[in-house]
């Protein structure tokens, strides 16, 4: 299945093979609604050797109990943290943990829009980095001065090339990894609700009226008048307004992974 992969994020990559050993630590920014979904595994080896924190970022919009269990998971191998990066008070408590008597470098890394341009944004209490709602604003690695005794890496947000994987494809979709202007839209929305189906079936029925998921998809669109020329259903606008909706909480918050199942 097609994704988003411009040359900038192969060469994040090669840089972050470079410039590892010179980072004695590692923050990982991961959502908290599909957090090993958004860790870049193909990455992991580079970072078995590192003092490590996973920080589950948008837990406002994953369900509370589900993600107190992945930190009780992740908190056995590292350091973990949960919260809403936007909303958090105390942000230097994020890397409060690696400080030393001597200048430490810290690696941030996780993929596109999991928040880790925010958090390094907020850090600096200004605009270091460009923000926005999707994928791949960050372009390059950089060294950020966070005070004297501390920099930041940043890099570009970090993807996988191609997924084969339906379900992956479809977590990747509903936490945004993916930009969904640069792929087949109407398959993704499929593979996300096909996915919803199986473990959240009573959204599906909110969706619309119908017996199938199709019909219910039609329901929604008719309901919200998304009609063009000649009476037909504006199936585009049909799905990306549903898809905006079930991210961004209108139908409750979900968590689209079980630590148990890993």
């Amino acid at each position: 299945m097609e994704v988003w992969y411009p040359s900038h994020v192969e060469k994040a990559k090669r840089a972050i093979k470079s410039l590892i050993k010179l980072v004695s630590g590692i923050v990982e920014v991961v959502d908290a609604r599909a957090p090993m979904a958004t860790r870049p595994l193909d990455m992991e080896p580079y970072f078995k050797d590192k003092k490590r924190m996973i920080f589950l970022n948008k837990a406002d919009l994953a369900e509370d109990d589900v993600t107190k269990r992945w930190v009780e998971k992740f908190s056995k191998d590292c350091q973990t943290l949960y919260g809403s990066i936007k909303e958090m008070q105390n942000i230097h408590d994020i890397f409060d943990p690696f400080r030393s008597d001597h200048e430490v470098n810290i690696l941030v890394v996780g993929m596109p829009n999991v928040g880790k341009s925010t958090l390094v944004n907020m850090i600096k209490k200004r605009r270091a980095t460009l923000i926005g709602d999707k994928p791949g604003i960050t372009r390059s690695v950089q060294w950020i001065r966070i005070d004297d005794r501390m920099k930041l890496l940043d890099t570009p947000g970090i993807t996988y090339p191609r997924i084969s994987n339906e379900t992956l494809y479809a977590k990747l979709g509903l936490c945004n990894v993916i930009d969904v202007e640069q792929v087949d839209f109407e398959a993704l929305v499929y593979y996300e609700l096909d996915l919803l189906s199986k473990i959240k079936p009573e959204l599906i029925e909110k969706i619309g009226e119908g017996d199938s998921i199709v019909k219910r998809i039609e329901s929604y669109g008719m309901q919200r008048g998304f009609i063009i020329k000649g009476g037909v259903l504006d199936i585009n606008r049909t799905l990306l307004t549903l898809h905006r909706e079930i991210t961004h909480e209108k139908f409750g918050k979900i968590s689209y992974e079980m630590p148990e199942d890993f």
